[in-house]
């Protein structure tokens, strides 16, 4: 039976934690309202966040409504980048 890898985030606290250090990177990006593909993000912050990070920070942005997803990711009208 093969083994499974290893989650690196082993619980919610982790996760939010991640969130945190990498939600303020990507509102401060978007700050200038430019819509950005994630492939874009992810390029613009890989000398400080894993790419996989910048996505589960993303998703949670998109979620809770800072940020807005139509084909590139922008500010939510409104925002503030410091609203991370």
């Amino acid at each position: 039976m093969p083994r499974t890898k290893p989650s690196a985030l082993t619980g919610t606290a982790e996760l939010n934690a991640l969130i945190e250090r990498v939600a303020p990177d990507i509102l401060a990006l978007l700050a200038d309202r430019v819509p950005r593909t994630k492939a874009v993000i992810v390029k613009a912050l890989a000398d400080r966040h894993a790419e996989d990070n910048v996505g589960l920070a993303l998703i949670r942005l998109v979620v809770t409504e800072k940020v807005v997803d139509g084909g590139k990711y922008a500010l939510l009208q409104g925002a503030t980048p410091d609203a991370g």
